[in-house]
């Protein structure tokens, strides 16, 4: 199976991890709250030297989950950790070193991501139980399929989520999954109880040299600042605020002096050249982003407006103000943004009653970006 390894950073030798699989000792889990532990992560004293983080669905799911990852790799410095997911996040991997040290591509199952390639999952729990892992983590989610998957990694120790219903493994470190309202927190307060040291509770994300670069070509030479990005699509059609406004709202951004540029997925070309139509001075890079192209554009970029969906998620990670389009089908508690004097969140039901104006004016009020992000 395909793993994508990160750069190296030292380890202690997994010999060095204590033999007895089965050894306990009391302790409190440090996540409070309702979190509970049987034991310590270490397995009473014994290394923990590899552990696996098993977190599918997309990318706004990952990127929410940057906080437990940090605190995992704070708490576990000299651990390998391995992240497990679906095929597309190798292309996200580099941009969560140095919390992970190696991508496992995960086929997607019944009950979690429509997977039905039992021979593939079957092989990916075969190499799992092979590695011997110390802790295994499930930020998945709080269901039965998700916590028996990773119970089926073998792994020494378990911490996952309880009170989803159905019938669960036994864990070892279990927080209850309505401990926090939001995903950021939830994912952090796990992790904690397994071990991790937060350093913060706001996604972050690693951007390269060569994301820089790849955006710099995408927009060209002589291209304006300030930038301002706008993405008009969304995986449904519930979360998408209509083509309109958002070519009122570029119309409005290029009054105001900014560059305007539009992104949008291969299949959201049609949206988003309706926007750039409506909206002269707007330029189309519909179908020409890839992740980390996207995640050089987002860091660039001196604003974002957007609809619920990964730029958006991107802008948070980054840095970058933004101001985010919802409609009544988010938990705008549970996925919004948390810095919200840089992260702006307008709400209505249906999403079309969101005016163009209170987007333009919810972005004249932001905080600017203080710094770039990333290395």
């Amino acid at each position: 199976m395909l793993q994508a390894r990160l750069p190296h950073r030292p380890r202690v030798p997994h010999g060095h991890r204590a033999r007895d699989r089965d050894r306990r000792r009391p302790g409190t889990a440090r996540g409070g709250r309702g979190a509970r532990e049987r034991g310590s992560p270490e397995g009473g004293g014994g290394v923990v030297g590899r552990i696996a983080v098993f977190r599918g669905l997309y990318l706004g799911d990952l990127v929410a989950s940057t906080p437990a990852l940090r605190a995992l790799r704070r708490g576990h410095p000299k651990a390998e950790i391995s992240l497990v997911g679906l095929p597309w996040a190798v292309a996200l991997a580099p941009h969560l070193a140095p919390e992970i040290d190696r991508f496992v591509p995960y086929p997607g199952a019944p009950g979690l991501d429509g997977g039905d390639d039992e021979a593939a999952l079957a092989e990916l729990v075969r190499e799992m139980r092979g590695q011997d892992f110390d802790l295994a983590v499930n930020l998945h989610g709080r269901g039965p399929e998700s916590t028996r998957l990773v119970a089926s990694f073998g792994a020494r120790r378990t911490a996952g989520f309880v009170g989803g219903g159905g019938e669960y493994p036994a864990l070892d470190v279990s927080v209850p999954w309505d401990a926090e309202e939001h995903e950021a927190r939830k994912l952090l307060l796990l992790v904690e109880a397994a071990g991790g040291l937060s350093d913060g509770e706001i996604p972050r994300l690693r951007v390269r040299e060569e994301d820089r670069r790849r955006a710099g070509e995408l927009l060209g030479r002589g291209f304006g600042e300030p930038l301002a990005l706008l993405h008009p699509g969304a995986s449904v059609p519930e979360k998408r605020w209509p083509a309109e406004g958002f070519a009122l709202v570029a119309r409005g951004l290029v009054r105001e002096g900014y560059a305007v540029a539009v992104t949008g997925s291969e299949g959201e070309r049609e949206i988003s050249r309706r926007v750039c139509d409506l909206a002269p001075g707007a330029v189309d890079l519909s179908g020409k982003t890839d992740l980390p192209a996207l995640i050089g554009l987002v860091s660039r970029a001196d604003l974002l407006v957007s609809n619920d969906t990964g730029p958006a998620h991107l802008a948070y990670a980054l840095g970058t103000p933004s101001v985010t389009v919802f409609g009544p089908s988010t938990d705008v508690g549970r996925w919004g943004p948390l810095e919200r004097e840089r992260h702006a969140v307008l709400l209505e039901d249906p999403i079309s009653e969101v005016r163009a104006e209170a987007v333009l004016e919810a972005a004249g009020r932001l905080a600017p970006r203080e710094q770039r992000v990333g290395v």
